[in-house]
């Protein structure tokens, strides 16, 4: 109490300041925080078991006929130079020449299923309440912009409340809160004029930062879809459009595999 009278207005405002800006920030932290790692999966996967699926099927209908496609020019190309056409030796170039493609459609199933995973683990409310109040009270006494100049271990401890965040573990959380809880001590702010006031503009800094990001994730997928998940008419619209890429290219597939029987038989019968 002493110290405090003894302290200028000025300072005492700085203080005061600084202390509303931490708040701030924490709070711009959150919002953020929950916006990357809880409304962006919970998006991700509502657009996976709503449209993913959809997109996974065309992309197998895709790559069957470019497949086709290249099997038909590699046959003709065998013909033409009037050469045995070795199938198993067109099956390799094929599956070399479609890897990539292959990748691209295992990343695709993958998102899926994990979407399907995710919207069968989500927490109760009651969970999800205590996990989002726990990590509220984290973030405040661990964060590195909120603690500036904290010890190794605080930051060995923020690395697990991240990676508990990330993973939706309560109970790594409930232990990390634990853990801090014992340790944690009221830091006192600094009295210095000039420290205080580069403090005060990091921090304004940092809040602005924040939410300006905030605003360009905002503009980005799958945020810039929040409201047409929820519209049916938009769904089905968009579930038509893919089905109508799928028949298309399950045409042109059908269309390639008659060439290629032709090109066979004709192969077969001694027809170049």
């Amino acid at each position: 109490m002493t110290n405090l009278l003894q302290l200028s207005p000025e300072i005492i405002k700085l203080q005061e300041d600084i202390a509303s800006l931490e708040k701030e920030l924490g709070k711009v932290i959150l919002e953020r925080d929950e916006m990357l790692n809880t409304v962006k999966s919970n998006l991700e996967a509502e657009y996976q078991k709503k449209i993913g699926y959809k997109e996974l099927e065309r992309m197998e209908t895709e790559i069957t006929s470019r497949r086709c496609k290249r099997q038909l020019e590699l046959i003709q190309a065998a013909v033409n130079r009037q050469e045995s056409i070795e199938e198993d030796e067109i099956e390799k170039k094929l599956d070399d020449k479609f890897q990539e493609w292959y990748k691209k459609i295992d990343e695709q199933y993958q998102k899926v299923k994990k979407a399907e995973n995710h919207l069968k683990c989500l927490m109760s409310d009651e969970d999800n309440a205590e996990f989002n109040k726990l990590y509220r009270r984290l973030v405040f006494k661990l964060h590195p912009d909120l603690n500036p100049n904290q010890s190794k271990d605080k930051e060995n401890l923020w690395h697990r409340v991240q990676l508990a965040y990330e993973g939706g573990d309560l109970d790594e959380m409930r232990s990390l809160a634990i853990i801090i809880d014992a340790q944690h001590k009221t830091i006192e702010l600094p009295s210095s004029k000039d420290v205080l006031q580069k403090r005060k503009t990091k921090l304004t800094g940092q809040i602005q930062k924040i939410i300006n990001n905030m605003s360009e994730l905002e503009q980005s997928f799958p945020f810039n879809i929040i409201d047409k998940l929820t519209d049916n008419d938009w769904v089905s619209t968009k579930i038509e459009e893919i089905q109508e890429q799928i028949n298309q290219w399950q045409e042109k597939c059908k269309h390639y595999e008659e060439l290629i029987e032709m090109l066979l038989v004709s192969k077969k019968a001694g027809v170049n």
